[in-house]
């Protein structure tokens, strides 16, 4: 499916998934493979995401590709993905299931954010997403 796009529907927003067959981790493991463990994990995930600025590591060839840090909401994202001004960016908020997938599908293979809600950074820890046979997926956090 490299090249072509799938329009689907998670709660109620319309998303245009792309280039779903794209290997992102060694083993083989797709970029819609990824999207499908965010969709399974999101129950656990989105209560450590929600109400905070998140600044997503991209990945957009792979983990053994370049990868950017991305702090301002792409101009092309939905206009019902949540949004804050902070320190001369405008961060995504993350707090539902269509956000994240949103996020998954630019190959954000690390989100990073503050353990307060947007707006209020004071300092910074880190913390370690298990992924079952591949590692961690890794976040950066201000608190």
């Amino acid at each position: 499916m490299a090249g072509q796009s799938l329009v689907t529907e998670i709660e109620g927003r319309q998303l245009i998934m792309t280039n779903l067959d794209k290997v992102l981790y060694p083993d083989g493991m797709t970029k819609g493979q990824v999207i499908d463990y965010y969709v399974r994990i999101a129950p656990v995930m989105l209560p450590h995401l929600a109400g905070r600025n998140i600044t997503m590591k991209r990945y957009p060839n792979g983990i053994d590709g370049q990868s950017f840090y991305n702090k301002n909401i792409p101009s092309h994202a939905p206009d019902w993905i949540e949004r804050v001004e902070l320190h001369d960016n405008t961060y995504i908020v993350c707090r539902d299931l269509p956000t994240l997938v949103w996020m998954a599908n630019l190959a954000a293979l690390e989100l990073h954010g503050p353990p307060t809600t947007a707006g209020t950074p004071t300092g910074s820890c880190s913390i370690s997403i298990p992924v079952p046979g591949r590692g961690s997926l890794n976040a950066a956090m201000w608190r």
